[in-house]
């Protein structure tokens, strides 16, 4: 093949997934000529109606697919959660990418923090179900929520939420990250354009396990005419196939409750070193709610001879190992930390209000910490999700910057400096634990004073959560079992007993 034609929308995002897209075909192929064809859709010259309102499916996708069946084009790149969860005869999507970011966003005027009722910007009925439950727990003061439709590309929308009377907007993450990672000089004035705008906003990166993505959020589709075996054997060569498996698994999923991307259903598959995360939040179009959170891996191999006297713990109050005593020095130097990352392990770390500056980015190790953290008044930008930092993107959107995380005194970390705020002084272990054979560890540092005292513990079963404590076990115990958290080994364990 000597040339190949790719069309894509005319906006500035969907052209800068294009090019990505020719810019790896270009890299396997660098004899192959590649031109591009931009056009706008039903869904680009239609701006007012809700997008859950309008009459056709593919409203983003249709008048480019057409080119391809006409032979205009010989492939098209699409956001692939544009796309209806069932396509016409004629084509079909041969490839991807490795996927952007899946997480929403919230962009809040820096003037609307504090007000008793906030009107945040979305197109999407998804949003406005999990997020009215998540965000009156997630901001830092109480507030009467209300969503509003909104439509056009990112900077319209952006531009509509400065220049409007609204609070807040919520758009796809990967939106911002494509323009900010972009570094072709063509897209610098719209790079530009973002950084100004969010100078006057406050921003979260929303968390999958509240608030999962539209299925396929974060892809690029890679769709090509069915008979073009040759274009198939290009796009072959580039595709991601673990991201093209998720992806299919995710709308796979949303098909099963009838319909596509205007349902108020999210559904994220995470692929993690334990295993691979399924969550499903929303409300089917029958009003059923939704909200199921599944790990696949292979714990049925941790249950081998279980009986109703032999786990640990039996509630969370019994591995209280350790107890906590604030460094009051550290204190005061966390007070004077501004422009970093602080990145807060437990709630604990940060005992009191007015502890952090507001010219930091905060960011959390779990859901809890996140809300604690609310309640004291801090304005948290997102969270792990209690994955790890490992498994967690990249924090830092807008601007590079250094970290600082809060923890104990014995933490060690490779990536970031620690910051010690309190100490963790050991307390006796029971010798309860001899008795034992199935163990879940809220911590690493449990773990490590448990075996400490008691060696033999080493060769039992053993379990924990799914961040730090996951990888540190890991390195002393490899068969390390993953589950969720306390509650859904406990409920494992005792549905075990006979």
């Amino acid at each position: 093949m000597k040339a190949l034609k790719i069309a894509s929308r005319k906006s500035p995002l969907a052209r800068i997934q294009a090019l990505l897209v020719a810019e790896r075909i270009s890299k396997s192929f660098p004899d192959i000529e590649i031109s591009h064809l931009y056009k706008n859709t039903l869904g680009d010259e239609d701006l007012t109606t809700p997008l859950n309102k309008m009459p056709d499916i593919g409203v983003f996708t249709n008048d480019i697919r057409n080119d391809l069946i006409n032979k205009v084009a010989d492939i098209a790149v699409h956001s692939w959660k544009d796309l209806p969860v069932d396509l016409e005869e004629g084509t079909e999507i041969i490839g991807t990418l490795e996927r952007a970011d899946m997480r929403d966003m919230l962009f809040l005027k820096i003037d609307s923090i504090g007000k008793n009722d906030l009107t945040i910007l979305s197109s999407s009925p998804r949003r406005e179900k999990n997020l009215s439950t998540f965000l009156p727990s997630a901001l830092p003061f109480k507030s009467n929520i209300k969503f509003k439709d909104v439509r056009g590309n990112i900077h319209t929308r952006l531009t509509k939420l400065i220049e409007g009377d609204e609070d807040g907007l919520v758009v796809a993450k990967a939106a911002i990250d494509r323009f900010m990672q972009n570094k072709s000089g063509e897209f610098e004035k719209d790079k530009k354009s973002l950084l100004d705008i969010q100078k006057n906003l406050k921003w979260m990166a929303l968390p999958l396990s509240q608030n999962p993505c539209a299925a396929a959020q974060g892809a690029l589709a890679i769709e090509a005419r069915q008979d073009d075996e040759a274009v198939k054997e290009i796009v072959s060569t580039i595709s991601n196939q673990e991201v093209f498996d998720s992806v299919e698994i995710e709308r796979t999923i949303l098909k099963s409750y009838g319909g596509g991307c205007h349902q108020k259903i999210g559904v994220s598959h995470e692929i993690l070193e334990a295993g691979k995360l399924i969550t499903i939040r929303g409300e089917t179009e029958a009003g059923l709610d939704l909200s199921e959170r599944s790990l696949s891996n292979n714990v049925e191999n941790y249950f081998d001879s279980l009986n109703h006297t032999n786990y640990f713990p039996k509630n969370r109050d019994e591995q209280r190992f350790f107890e906590r005593k604030p460094i009051l020095d550290s204190i005061e130097v966390l007070k004077k930390v501004k422009n970093q990352g602080i990145y807060v392990s437990r709630s604990n770390a940060i005992e009191s209000t007015n502890l952090i500056d507001d010219s930091n980015i905060i960011w959390t190790s779990g859901i809890d910490t996140w809300k604690s953290l609310a309640q004291k008044g801090y304005w948290v930008n997102g969270t792990s999700d209690s994955l790890g930092e490992n498994n967690s993107p990249e924090e830092s959107i807008f601007k590079e910057v250094s970290w600082l995380k809060v923890s104990h005194k014995d933490n060690l970390n490779e990536s970031k400096s620690v910051l010690s705020t309190y100490e963790l002084n050991p307390l006796d272990v029971s010798e309860r634990l001899l008795e034992c054979d199935y163990f879940y560890w809220m911590s690493a540092s449990s773990f490590e004073l448990a075996i400490q005292k008691y060696p033999e513990l080493k060769v039992r079963n053993h379990a924990c959560g799914l961040g730090k404590t996951f990888e540190l076990i890991k390195k002393i115990v490899p068969n390390v079992s993953a589950f969720l958290d306390f509650d859904s080994w406990n409920e494992a364990i005792r549905s075990k007993i006979k």
